[in-house]
């Protein structure tokens, strides 16, 4: 089966399904109706979603690449660590804020679109990841340069969470040339 036909099967699984009702619920409420009316509103939100992904993925990407010691190795990595991880967690949250708006903003073509759902999978598997790739990075981070223990495991999270997140970039860029 060809990625097109299966991709319009899971739209036309996702018709039957009650998120068009509650897409279509959403769609009166009075913030989506705000949002659509208000000409800058919209592309204000998408704007700053874009913004928020890229600080998030070019500090995930930086401190990635110094776990792999292709960057910044002439510092720590605790040193590293300490700058990129507020810029993380800052670009998650605005990421996460923004990205509620437009769903509201535009429920119904999100909601029955079957590359929003792969988004979003994609998503909860990055931000799982990004959650264990912060918290080893933190615990191996004061002996990073003396034990090799766990540096294999921790450069293939980096890689891995490299790929998830140009994936969900993908995704991202994908939602609005699927058919729905």
């Amino acid at each position: 089966m060809a990625i097109g036909e299966l991709l319009f099967e899971m739209t036309e699984w996702l018709r039957t399904t009650p998120l068009v009702e509650f897409s279509l619920w959403v769609s009166d409420w009075p913030l989506c109706i705000w949002l659509q009316s208000h000409f800058f509103a919209i592309p204000v939100f998408q704007a700053i979603h874009i913004l928020s992904i890229a600080i998030l993925f070019g500090s995930t990407l930086l401190l990635g690449l110094r776990v792999l010691g292709l960057n910044a190795t002439d510092q720590s990595l605790t040193d590293n660590l300490r700058r990129y991880r507020p810029w993380i967690w800052g670009g998650v949250l605005a990421l996460v804020a923004s990205g509620i708006i437009l769903l509201i903003s535009e429920p119904v073509r999100n909601m029955v679109n079957p590359i929003f759902w792969l988004k979003m999978g994609t998503l909860l598997v990055a931000l799982t990841v990004s959650l264990w790739f912060l918290g080893a990075v933190r615990g191996r981070a004061a002996n990073w340069d003396i034990s090799p223990d766990g540096q294999a495991t921790l450069r293939t999270g980096a890689v891995a969470l490299i790929i998830l997140w140009c994936v969900v970039m993908a995704g991202g860029r994908w939602i609005a040339y699927a058919p729905v």
